[in-house]
């Protein structure tokens, strides 16, 4: 027994020694950036759908709260976010509301009564998603419906690239100690959105972990007494040695960005 134990640990060694045992990663961080940042998240993205829409039915005007009264006999106090927008001369148009609590059917039954009105029910066509209620009027309206439906926000909101002087101003860390890196910062104050993606250059990858880490550790005093929502996502960012690459991702759904960075391998 004291034989297998030894060759195992003999075997074990020379595994170790040459490598074998840490994963091959070869990333092509260029290629990687846009691809993080079209992410798209699991939920409804009310603004995204409605730019999609916009950009799908001529001659649409927005509508705001002020006009729902008057224009459609809409009751703004049972709606909490809206996208609206019509095309008067051919009547297309579109709502998406979502109704605040207890006021579903309320809002339902002012908007038929308009669609009614204005006889457009038979071009019309409804759906209900992640609790926001979706009114399409157009010739294609099933088509545009089906399109819409799946509207999903970007995970990253807007970003700024960081470069070498940010490197070392915001993180510390010199240029000449790491090998590559693809760093994103959100260019909102109020979205603490970021991924780090490093390299570091051979025997400073301990150094340039501590920096990373004491930049995250700060990040998340930063947002303790700020954003609650912002804070959470900062407490529960994914940590992450890839190969050679340390990784770090502050967003609302970590594993499919560390997921599109395992499939940028090239190894």
């Amino acid at each position: 027994m004291k034989k297998v134990l030894l060759c195992l640990f003999a075997f074990c060694s020379i595994f170790m020694i040459t490598g074998c045992t840490s994963e091959k990663v070869s990333l092509n961080l260029k290629e990687l950036a846009p691809k993080i940042d079209t992410l798209q998240g699991n939920t409804f993205d009310r603004l995204t759908a409605s730019e999609l829409l916009n950009g799908k039915i001529e001659g649409l005007v927005d509508v705001y709260e002020h006009e729902f009264k008057q224009k459609f006999n809409l009751t703004v106090e049972n709606i909490s976010e809206y996208s609206v927008s019509v095309n008067e001369g051919t009547n297309n148009m579109y709502f998406i509301l979502k109704p605040n609590e207890g006021k579903k059917d309320a809002v339902k039954t002012e908007v038929d009564a308009y669609l009614t009105s204005k006889n457009v029910k038979e071009k019309t066509s409804f759906e209900e998603v992640d609790g926001y209620l979706i009114y399409i009027v157009a010739d294609n309206s099933k088509d545009l419906l089906n399109e819409v439906k799946n509207a999903k926000a970007p995970i990253f909101g807007a970003l700024m690239q960081v470069e070498d002087d940010l490197l070392t101003t915001q993180f510390g860390i010199e240029k000449d100690m790491v090998e590559e890196y693809l760093i994103k910062m959100p260019m909102m104050i109020t979205n603490s959105h970021t991924y780090i993606i490093v390299k570091p250059a051979e025997g400073k990858k301990d150094v340039v972990k501590e920096k990373l880490d004491t930049y995250m550790t700060n990040l998340e005093e930063q947002w303790k007494t700020y954003l609650p929502d912002q804070y959470e996502l900062v407490k529960n960012r994914l940590v992450k040695e890839y190969g050679d690459y340390l990784i770090y991702i502050v967003s609302s759904d970590n594993e499919a960005v560390f997921n599109e960075i395992k499939a940028n391998n090239q190894a």
